[in-house]
């Protein structure tokens, strides 16, 4: 693990290199140091994590990667055994709608790839896994997250009550199985099940249609945006980054047997052979050559690729600001107004005194990519990739001079504010955020991913 921990720090040095600018600030340093791809930092109560002295907290905002993962695609004579799936932690509960309805139960899901039984089975890699499936260790890291938050927003700020009130939290979570896999696990460290009263123990998971998600960068919805992303391919940019890493290119996609399969993406293997590192499987050698084997070093290069591939577009060219106001500001928009409505509310409190809290927690389950152009947007250019189970904590504070600040913390530390940005996100003035994030909000959406 020391390999990637260390060289994976390198990755924005690398892109920045590549993109002729400079390399990462020094401001940065501090989440380099212990950054795992493998395994994202959360903030842990009385070491990692403090309070704003003297302030209350408002609302707290979380945006978390997916825990470790199975690949999304199987590649043709994929022999890998991904037998890493037979436990998950996670169990779906089917409460009674009524006093009519069956008694509650416990449902596990269950994968079965048996070639005894199904005559397809020889296509698919071996194992028990989906593709792109949460893995044992995903569930395990996500609910981890879970009890550190709870110890941190629970048991030390008593910011919400010890046993569930569902009223109190909003979850969200994209229509894609493993962030819904996720937010369960999540929950289930959050608020165990010893913490659930009968008549409180149902918390609904939002989740928008995938034609309109707004949690990952979606062409179907903005087509301007799909040709946007297209356009940084055919950059100098990417040309630059391409021609330097075609060795490597080759010879992974050489190993991975896939150098002549059209279907497969020649460039963004890193999907493929970071679940095979972070679950210690082998990485895969030359089917013609087995002497010539994927070492850990091309397994970080790899990666270093695919992440420089993926967040590029949101920093290294004259289309960034329009991509990411395209792809990252309708979240923003969710993100502000939950803000606003939080705000409101507490200014109007003294006179409502059994008022309501607005969505005091917020759980958004999603994926790298929703993270990274959340980044992309507010922190440091050279803010490392987010690792499985990482998270961007928003929090919003008054402080004791009555003043409202948003702090935003990522793996596990104050995030690298964006120079743009004029203020640290130690302590950033409400308004200073609100007013730089609602800038990337589209105000005719229709109009601006019109691609004529």
């Amino acid at each position: 693990m020391h390999v990637l921990t260390f060289s994976l720090g390198l990755v924005a040095v690398l892109a920045a290199q590549v993109a002729g600018q400079s390399a990462p600030a020094s401001n940065n340093e501090s989440i380099y140091a212990n950054y795992d791809y493998c395994q994202g930092a959360s903030p842990i109560a009385g070491k990692t994590y403090k309070p704003i002295k003297g302030a209350t907290l408002q609302k707290v905002q979380v945006l978390m990667r997916h825990g470790d993962r199975t690949p999304s695609t199987v590649l043709p004579g994929d022999k890998t055994n991904y037998n890493i799936c037979s436990n998950p932690a996670e169990y779906n509960l089917v409460a009674p709608a009524s006093a009519h309805s069956l008694p509650s139960s416990a449902l596990r899901t269950n994968i079965l790839v048996s070639s005894s039984e199904n005559l397809f089975a020889s296509a698919y890699w071996g194992g028990n896994c989906e593709v792109g499936q949460l893995t044992n260790k995903g569930s395990l890291q996500t609910r981890q997250v879970g009890q550190r938050l709870r110890e941190i927003y629970i048991d030390q700020l008593h910011f919400l009550p010890k046993r569930l009130d569902p009223e109190e939290l909003y979850v969200r979570n994209t229509y894609i199985w493993r962030t819904r896999m996720s937010a369960e696990n999540f929950l289930d460290g959050f608020y165990p099940p010893h913490t659930r009263d009968a008549k409180n123990a149902v918390i609904t998971l939002n989740t928008y249609p995938q034609s309109i998600e707004t949690l990952i960068l979606n062409p179907t919805a903005c087509p301007k945006l799909g040709l946007l992303y297209q356009s940084f391919f055919k950059t100098a940019t990417y040309a630059n980054f391409f021609k330097s890493n075609y060795a490597l290119m080759t010879k992974v996609n050489t190993i991975l047997g896939v150098t002549k399969v059209p279907t497969v993406n020649q460039t963004l293997n890193g999907d493929t052979v970071m679940p095979r590192y972070c679950n210690s499987l082998p990485l895969g050698c030359n089917p013609q050559d087995p002497t010539q084997c994927l070492t850990k070093e091309d397994v970080v290069q790899t990666m270093t690729q695919s992440t420089f591939l993926y967040s590029g577009i949101f920093r290294y060219e004259s289309t960034a600001e329009e991509i990411k106001r395209l792809a990252v500001g309708p979240i923003l928009k969710t993100l502000s107004a939950s803000i606003r409505s939080t705000q409101k509310a507490a200014t109007s409190s003294s006179s409502h005194k059994n008022k309501r809290r607005v969505r005091p927690f917020e759980l958004y389950s999603a994926h790298d990519q929703s993270l990274d152009q959340i980044l992309a947007v507010i922190a440091d250019p050279s803010t490392p990739w987010p690792a499985y189970a990482s998270s961007v904590i928003i929090e919003q504070w008054k402080t004791a001079a009555k003043k409202d600040v948003i702090r935003v913390l990522y793996e596990g530390k104050v995030v690298p504010a964006n120079p743009k940005l004029n203020c640290t996100l130690d302590a950033c003035p409400l308004e200073t955020f609100l007013a730089f994030i609602e800038s990337y909000v589209p105000t005719n959406i229709a109009a601006e991913c019109s691609p004529y």
